[in-house]
């Protein structure tokens, strides 16, 4: 009861809330991370349609990137843009920090041109994490490019924003390319690191990354393990749990351990009698037991049922035993023959790598395999995280600190012109009265 105040005499008024969760079924694209990064995975771009010798310049809420004239090759009335190199599919990445609200923006312009010639837009909220999407978009001209750009407008709906301001707006060709979105932090955030905050996030990723913690491609599947210590977990302690029929549990009770079955009535075993058949019809007749808390029915099957649990449990038990003792018997053997033909071993292993190596396929980026380069660089900056090596000295931390605060200042300065990773704010237009 909560008291009345104010107006004339007293009172207490009584507000009883119920929150209750509502299970919903969400597209894949709708349950991804909002940090990420968008990666080419075909080895070529293809423009249909559009002939015309262009660079393309990329951006991405506050990344940016560009595609040069030199891997542009003109067939006919299509041309490709030439991506087979790791390096520069790298190289192009677009590190993203508000992928829902971001979307991809392909620039064409000409040599010669001081202006965008055609302009191509994809919205990342379209894609699924870890998985290669083929994309085809239109490329559109029209001599508004922001308001194309900074607004939500694709083939579906074009013509109702065609008014006011893209009356001009035509499609002059197709782009055509596989993009993969990978969740989370990657290296290639590293280049927006602009204060301490930022710079902090990114150190604690690369550290979670040296000591194993975290893998760098991170999957939203949970492991079966956790999955049935999470079960097993809510039955511990809990005496309606553990007395109650698997078959009712399931049914009343979620996964978090809250039991639903008199949220929506009364408990369906206040209609049934001892032995679990029904003697009422619920909603028209008075159920013989207590409607929110009916007493057990078949008290005397929960021994064998417990039986059967027990029984199947040790099965299980001895079945992954079995496979135990087996796996662990191979690998010996496994282990012995790789010490009798320790050469032979090394020359399969290289003819393996050789042969997985001439594939010709390009596929999603390898973000767990990581070269040689890379490693060092790795193993240098995780000396350095951890005052080893050469910063043990206070002189070169020193130094190296004043290098790190002049390059944010100066990423700050550059962001102030070209936007961070939060993307562009719309030109606001003003009118101001004479």
């Amino acid at each position: 009861w909560y008291p009345l105040t104010g107006g004339i005499g007293f009172g207490r008024i009584r507000i009883s809330i119920l929150f209750r969760h509502v299970e919903t079924r969400l597209p894949p694209q709708m349950l991804g991370w909002d940090v990420g990064t968008f990666h080419f995975v075909s080895d070529k771009i293809t423009v249909q349609g559009f002939n015309h010798r262009c660079k393309i310049r990329l951006r991405t809420g506050g990344s940016s990137g560009k595609i040069t004239r030199h891997v542009c090759h003109v067939q006919g009335s299509n041309m490709t843009y030439d991506l087979s190199s790791e390096d520069f599919r790298r190289a192009i990445r677009l590190p993203v920090k508000h992928r829902y609200r971001s979307p991809v923006v392909f620039e064409f312009q000409q040599q010669g041109h001081h202006h965008t010639t055609a302009y191509a837009v994809y919205w990342l909220q379209h894609m699924a994490d870890n998985e290669e999407t083929p994309i085809d978009i239109p490329i559109w001209v029209t001599k508004n490019g922001k308001r194309l750009t900074q607004n939500y407008i694709t083939e579906q709906n074009c013509h109702i924003k065609r008014s006011p301001g893209l009356e001009d707006l035509h499609e002059v060709g197709r782009l055509q390319f596989h993009g993969f979105f990978s969740p989370g932090i990657d290296d290639s955030h590293e280049q927006y690191v602009i204060d301490n905050e930022s710079r902090e996030t990114f150190e604690t990723w690369e550290a979670c990354i040296a000591q194993g913690v975290r893998e760098r491609r991170i999957s939203s599947d949970i492991p079966e393990d956790l999955e049935k210590l999470h079960e097993q977990s809510l039955l511990d302690g809990r005496d309606i749990l553990k007395h109650a029929e698997p078959r009712e549990r399931r049914r009343w009770i979620d996964k978090q351990g809250q039991d639903w079955s008199g949220a929506f009535g009364h408990d369906p075993g206040a209609y049934l009698n001892n032995h679990g058949h029904q003697v009422a019809e619920p909603g028209r007749e008075t159920p013989p037991h207590d409607p929110v808390n009916p007493p057990p029915t078949v008290a005397q099957s929960y021994g064998t049922m417990h039986a059967e649990e027990a029984q199947h449990q040790n099965s299980q038990e001895q079945e992954q035993e079995e496979k135990e003792a087996s796996s662990s018997s191979s690998e010996t053997e496994d282990d012995n023959d790789d010490d009798h033909y320790p050469h032979q071993q090394q020359r399969v292993s290289q003819s393996t790598a050789s042969t997985g190596g001439g594939s010709s396929s390009v596929g999603p980026p390898s973000l767990n395999s990581i070269d040689d380069g890379a490693l060092k660089k790795a193993n240098k900056r995780s000396e350095e995280r951890q005052h080893r090596g050469k910063m043990q000295w206070r002189p070169v931390r020193n130094a190296v600190f004043a290098r790190d605060e002049a390059k944010y200042s100066l990423r700050k300065v550059k962001r102030k012109f070209t936007g961070d990773l939060a993307g562009r704010e719309p030109d606001i237009e003003t009118e101001t009265g004479t």
